[in-house]
């Protein structure tokens, strides 16, 4: 673990988290619409086919306007599901108006029935929630490992395109990481998209 910063992941994760749900009503649709508006902009959103995206949650920005804007130009959505297996993440798809089921930590996904899968590598583009991001392109997620395990083994290879969106308030200095935590290609936030 990086050795230069005082913040452990659980101290910083619990600060982030409470920082990012302070986020509410006009202010959090407003962010949402704009960091849409530049992730859409990605020349990479504009070729890709097939896009990974969270539902979501816990504060998380919302992502429903990038579903809705993804649907309009004829691109797939896969929504993330956790595998009970392994617990690294499927990729199943979801059409806008399709019911959803409850998933592990109530999570909405869509059903096994009628939705196909798509594996990791046939993502042309994952957009993945986090907790907080540094400059240098490293993720503080939940803790729960679920897109590390899944995209380890993976390095840093084109397919698919490592995307986090967030609030530009969840920026922090420095992100303690292990060897094993992913590094992200891009961030697109409210006010700004970062790439390494």
């Amino acid at each position: 673990m990086m050795g230069t910063h005082p913040d452990t992941k659980s101290d910083l994760r619990r600060r982030l988290r409470a920082r990012r749900r302070r986020l509410r009503g006009r202010a959090a649709r407003r962010a949402a619409a704009l960091a849409t508006r530049r992730l859409t902009a990605l020349d990479r959103w504009q070729r890709a086919r097939h896009i990974g995206i969270y539902w979501p949650a816990d504060g998380e920005i919302d992502t429903r306007p990038l579903i809705a804007a993804a649907t309009r130009a004829g691109k797939r959505v896969y929504l993330p599901v956790i595998r009970s297996s392994n617990g690294d993440l499927a990729f199943r798809r979801h059409r806008p108006g399709a019911p959803l089921q409850r998933g592990r930590f109530g999570l909405p996904i869509p059903p096994r029935a009628g939705a196909p899968q798509r594996r990791l590598a046939g993502l042309d583009l994952l957009v993945m929630p986090l907790v907080g991001f540094d400059a240098a392109g490293h993720r503080l997620g939940m803790g729960g490992g679920f897109y590390d395990r899944t995209l380890a083994g993976r390095g840093r290879c084109r397919r698919p395109l490592r995307v986090g969106l967030a609030y530009a308030c969840q920026q922090h200095p420095a992100i303690p990481h292990d060897r094993w935590d992913q590094r992200l290609d891009r961030v697109v936030t409210d006010r700004t998209v970062h790439v390494w």
